[in-house]
């Protein structure tokens, strides 16, 4: 592998003066509440849940995305991780710190992905599933050099599940971000989990 110099900052927590709050269980519907409970206690999760009747199908996406059988858990890390450091996104860098050790990436991996340039210190695929992070993120579409190679790969079907993963986890910064959904107070929330749900 190449010898990659990581910067030595990880995405931080902006000073926003306004904020969507977190709703309370007064806030939701039953219908809510009940799928809420049924997921992590975390703050992301309960933002969304203020959503109301977008609830499920968020919830449903966000469970294809863990549980979608042919994506590489560590992969997914990586895509999660290399967006939250794209979009300087504290929330989603801090949870999926947890999940990516949970799945098996070191912490030199995660190093990696804490770069301006091209990641390119990971093995030949975790390089690639970079690139194409970085390019769905920075120019919001893929090139046809790394599609190829994509598509060479994974073949069609698991290629178009990691565009999904990747765009998934732009919308979720971005979210993120412009709610304000606050950091967890309780770290253990996220002990041993490799998913939200």
């Amino acid at each position: 592998m190449t010898q990659q110099h990581p910067t030595p900052h990880v995405p931080q927590y902006r000073p926003w003066k306004v904020a969507v709050p977190l709703p309370g269980d007064a806030d939701l519907s039953p219908e809510t509440k009940e799928l809420l409970s049924q997921g992590a206690p975390i703050h992301v999760l309960r933002m969304f849940a203020g959503a109301q009747d977008m609830y499920p199908g968020i919830v449903a996406l966000i469970k294809g995305i863990f549980t979608s059988a042919g994506v590489d858990p560590k992969l997914r890390e990586i895509i999660i991780l290399r967006t939250a450091y794209l979009t300087n996104c504290a929330y989603e860098w801090e949870a999926n710190v947890v999940f990516a050790r949970n799945v098996g990436l070191t912490d030199e991996q995660i190093a990696l992905l804490c770069t301006d340039g091209p990641v390119t210190g990971l093995d030949s695929v975790s390089n690639l599933i970079s690139r194409a992070t970085d390019e769905i993120t920075q120019q919001a579409a893929i090139s046809d050099e790394a599609l190829s190679q994509l598509l060479e790969q994974f073949g069609p079907s698991i290629t178009t599940k990691y565009i999904i993963a990747i765009s998934w986890f732009n919308m979720l910064s971005r979210f993120l971000l412009s709610t304000r959904v606050p950091r967890e107070t309780d770290s253990a929330v996220l002990e041993g989990r490799t998913s939200p749900l």
